[in-house]
């Protein structure tokens, strides 16, 4: 049979494939998954005689997808192909609970300004933040600033948590903007504050231009808060005292940290001096208690009673000795018996709660034991005078006090008191 023959005889056409139609019918398809595997040669002729062994098939997976098999059920179904492609609709529900979830979703699907809307109002009410900045950041970037703006002032909460993003990202001018434009002048200032005192450094300098600018703009204006204002004011005092200090160890800190560095280092100073403490005191208004704190601390620690005495105490026109403070007495007790002050001041200190059961509770709570051998005796309660004094170490001061006061009451309390 020559090559033309070959081609032509219907026997060879029926094994030839066709090329005119590469897909497969449905039908061909199935009808291919339902053909017996044959063995080869001589073998599979043996083995087709054996009645009881069935015939091996090929899966019909192996020659065909399983999407493409999906595909092939339904178009046998007579359903429409194209409805397997829609997916549900987004709705805003939906949207948010993967939001609140934290599942991956997309908010582009959302074009309306009502649906937009819908979010943030969903998102607020549900509280979740990281929900509502998500959906601020989304309204940001598809909308009109002027209307995300307009939006958030309908929403505190909403506008409560961009502000803390755009503040923890450093964005100060969107800040400003966005605060201007609410009518928030004051706050937009207050914030460019913050920013420069946190962004300027240990340059005083620096941070004193910048800061006078603000006072100058926008705290000197009408309707600005006046005890904001007031506050920047003494701030550029500050500012211009560290200034003219240049100590490096004074940059950034408050004025009463700067009253302690001269208190420890200064304390000698006159008025008139720049670094003496009393000037300190006056140009940034610092409160007597204040002050009065602030010398306690500093002074105790540097172990220098004598000034501490001389600043808390004071001589009476009889020659006792009395305590002058703007401290509250059991504040100023309390301190003064962490930092281990004498039992002489503590006692002058106790001395001047007139309330006489309020004096022997704080008596006995710091371990003044003269006030506590005082006042049981003027309350002529021998009992407990002689109770307190089995408590007292033999032979100690305290205790031979305590005896004499038991066998001369009136004696040792007046000889106590002249001491005092």
């Amino acid at each position: 049979m020559d090559d033309d023959d070959y081609w032509n005889t219907s026997e060879t056409k029926a094994k030839a494939f066709s090329f005119d139609d590469d897909v497969l019918s449905p039908q061909e398809i199935l009808a291919i998954g339902q053909k017996p595997y044959s063995g080869s040669g001589e073998e599979g002729i043996l083995n087709s005689s054996i009645s009881n062994i069935k015939p091996a098939l090929v899966p019909i997976s192996s020659l065909v997808s399983s999407k493409v098999l999906d595909l092939l059920v339904l178009a046998q179904s007579g359903k429409d192909l194209k409805e397997t492609k829609s997916e549900p609709e987004e709705t805003v529900a939906i949207t948010l609970k993967r939001l609140v979830l934290g599942r991956s979703c997309s908010l582009h699907v959302h074009r309306s300004l009502k649906s937009k809307t819908e979010l943030l109002d969903g998102a607020v009410a549900i509280g979740d933040g990281n929900a509502i900045l998500t959906v601020v950041l989304f309204l940001i970037q598809t909308l009109n600033k002027k209307l995300v703006y307009e939006l958030l002032s309908s929403w505190p909460l909403a506008l409560s948590h961009y502000i803390g993003n755009l503040q923890s990202e450093g964005k100060i001018s969107e800040l400003t903007d966005l605060l201007t434009m609410l009518g928030r002048s004051p706050d937009s200032a207050i914030y460019q504050f913050q920013h420069s005192i946190k962004n300027q450094g240990d340059n005083v300098d620096g941070l004193l231009r910048k800061t006078n600018n603000l006072l100058a703009n926008h705290f000197n204006q009408p309707g600005v808060d006046a005890h904001q204002a007031k506050m920047i004011a003494d701030y550029v005092k500050l500012l211009e005292w560290q200034s003219f200090a240049k100590k490096n160890e004074l940059n950034n800190k408050s004025a009463l940290e700067c009253l302690a560095y001269c208190c420890k280092l200064h304390w000698s100073e006159g008025a008139g001096n720049m670094m003496s403490p009393l000037t300190v005191c006056q140009r940034q208004q610092i409160s007597p208690l204040q002050y009065e704190w602030v010398v306690l601390n500093v002074q105790a620690n540097l172990n220098k009673w004598d000034i501490v005495e001389s600043l808390f105490t004071k001589k009476d026109w009889l020659g006792r000795t009395t305590l002058s403070s703007h401290i509250p007495v059991e504040s100023l007790l309390a301190r003064l018996s962490e930092l281990r002050a004498g039992a002489r001041l503590l006692a002058t200190a106790v001395n001047t709660v007139t309330n006489t059961e309020e004096r022997l509770r704080l008596a006995h709570k710091y371990k003044i034991h003269s006030v506590v051998i005082e006042t049981l005796a003027k309350q002529k309660d021998r009992a407990a005078l002689t109770n307190y004094k089995m408590t007292l170490n033999p032979q100690s001061e305290e205790y031979i006090y305590a005896e004499n006061t038991l066998r001369e009451p009136r004696t040792c309390i007046a000889s106590q008191m002249l001491n005092l």
